[in-house]
């Protein structure tokens, strides 16, 4: 009788043993945690890989929050500078331009940084407007000033496309393609006082064409006729113009 219970603990120990390796095993390969608190509270599983992403994630926005704010700030300072000390009139009303739209999006930004966490610092970009602080007016100025607004800009809606198609946050992300369309006009504008006060235009097609083509990509489209082309049709902001038919159709 006692070789037999001896006998059944043995066997259930190891059937119980087995179990419990089979378990470690499985969570080992979904990538959970399992965490047993005092008897009657249960057991509580969490998913590291999803707790690892959505870690990541959050990073990421606080991150772009961050560097919008610092981004946005810059342009203020940078604007204030430029209205001081620009000759060209229209280089001093798209200073007073910047002034209102990037402090706009610093206000729009404010709730969302709260909600995350993050808290809003000083511009740490002072060498930049303490350079042209000390520049002397005049047409250089206007050159130079106006240069540093296209660089600024280009890789302002780099960052924010970035920040669009990527970030997970519904409310950072819509922020991002928000502001996008403000930050592409800002940079044609900039294009345009650019040639207008007499930036070298190989310069200005260098940065332009680290910029994606402004308000999206360019698709061309052909209609036929037999097989003659009839036109074509550029799609997107900056693009949109139907190019002469060059093609005549067979009679």
């Amino acid at each position: 009788m006692l070789k037999t219970l001896k006998n059944a603990c043995i066997i259930t120990t190891v059937t119980g043993l087995t179990a419990l390796r089979a378990r470690a095993d499985d969570q080992t390969t979904t990538g959970t945690r399992t965490t047993t608190g005092t008897t009657g509270y249960g057991t509580t599983t969490e998913s590291t890989s999803t707790e690892h992403s959505g870690f990541l994630a959050d990073h990421s926005a606080k991150s772009f929050i961050k560097e919008a704010y610092k981004d946005n700030q810059m342009e203020v300072d940078m604007a204030g500078v430029g209205l001081a000390k620009a000759q060209n009139a229209e280089l001093k009303s798209f200073c007073q331009q910047l002034q209102q739209d990037h402090s706009k999006a610093n206000q729009e930004l404010q709730p969302i940084a709260q909600k995350y966490g993050v808290a809003e610092e000083p511009s740490k970009h002072e060498h930049a407007v303490n350079k042209f602080e000390k520049e002397t007016a005049g047409a250089e100025f206007d050159k130079k000033f106006t240069t540093e607004m296209l660089r600024d800009h280009q890789k302002d809606i780099n960052k924010f496309e970035k920040a669009a198609a990527k970030l997970q946050e519904t409310d950072v992300k819509q922020y991002a393609e928000t502001m996008l369309p403000k930050l592409r006009e800002h940079l044609q504008k900039a294009e345009q006082i650019a040639r207008a006060v007499g930036v070298d235009q190989s310069t200005i097609s260098s940065i332009m064409s680290k910029t994606s083509a402004v308000g999206g990509t360019v698709d061309t489209t052909e209609s036929q006729v037999g097989s003659g082309t009839v036109g074509k049709t550029e799609k997107g902001a900056g693009a949109q113009q139907l190019q002469p038919d060059t093609t005549t159709a067979p009679k």
